[in-house]
């Protein structure tokens, strides 16, 4: 299942947020074994970590973005 959101930064930039499920592997150590997780990523594949329900973190520079909803 994918799931596409926009959020904007603070300069008014918008972002596309790609939400999919990953499931989990066998032998990945501290894994659930057979447990899935949301993962989220920008368009271009940086990873983003969902703060609550309007925001997220871009994993690699620390910068919010909000969800924008039309």
């Amino acid at each position: 299942m994918t799931q596409t959101l926009y959020a904007q930064d603070e300069a008014g930039n918008r972002h596309k947020v790609i939400q999919h499920v990953e499931s989990a592997h066998a032998g990945d150590a501290g894994e659930d074994h057979g447990a899935a997780r949301l993962v989220y990523t920008l368009d271009d594949g940086t990873p983003v970590r969902r703060v609550d329900n309007d925001t997220f973190q871009v994993v690699s520079t620390g910068a919010y973005i909000s969800t924008v909803r039309d």
